[in-house]
């Protein structure tokens, strides 16, 4: 699911039915490949224990056409690119507007191996990025989600992109720390 966080507000993408927004990427685009340009700041990049939903949004762009709403500026949980894919998980970016950047309009895209029945790969919606930091994120709600591969986060006015964030989402045994913290120890066996 994806999540847009902006002063008090954070915003995740709902899939059919639940959550979630992607755009796929080439599995060549690497963290190599990742980039912030100065018009804009991030804070942090990682994964993210449950938030709760606080609501729903039009997001035209995406699958569902809907993104919760979530209250709070949330901090990621975890530093680490690589997301074991576990319902209740988010992964994404932390990021604000550069003092004097122009106002936008931005957009966040999210590319990812393909998903749900139409087999989406790319979502996009409003980033609604101002000068206090907001979390753009993906959570994992349903098991159709739970694909492993390359998923990137770029940050865009349409014609420029100023961020790319990537991750690796990889099977849960492969990356359990986040699971551990977030939900207990679950893979015990």
């Amino acid at each position: 699911m994806l999540r847009r966080a902006f002063g008090t507000d954070l915003l995740r993408l709902a899939g059919l039915g639940g959550a979630f927004a992607c755009l796929l990427c080439p599995a060549a685009l690497a963290q190599s490949a990742d980039f912030i340009a100065p018009r804009l700041e991030l804070s942090e990049a990682g994964i993210f224990c449950p938030i709760p939903s606080a609501g729903t949004a039009p997001a035209p762009g995406t699958e569902s056409g809907v993104i919760n709403l979530i209250d709070g500026d949330h901090r990621v949980a975890l530093h680490d690119h690589r997301v074991p894919a576990h319902i209740g998980l988010s992964f994404g970016i932390r990021i604000r507007l550069a003092p004097g950047a122009p106002p936008g309009p931005y957009s966040v895209v999210l590319t990812h191996p393909p998903v749900g029945p139409r087999a989406v790969t790319r979502e996009v919606w409003n980033a609604e990025i101002g000068t206090d930091y907001g979390v753009r994120l993906f959570e994992f709600e349903f098991d159709r989600e739970l694909r492993p591969g390359a998923w990137v986060f770029e940050i865009t006015d349409g014609t420029t992109t100023y961020l790319r964030q990537s991750f690796e989402v990889v099977p849960p045994r492969q990356a359990p720390a986040a699971i551990d913290l977030c939900f207990g120890q679950q893979l015990l066996s």
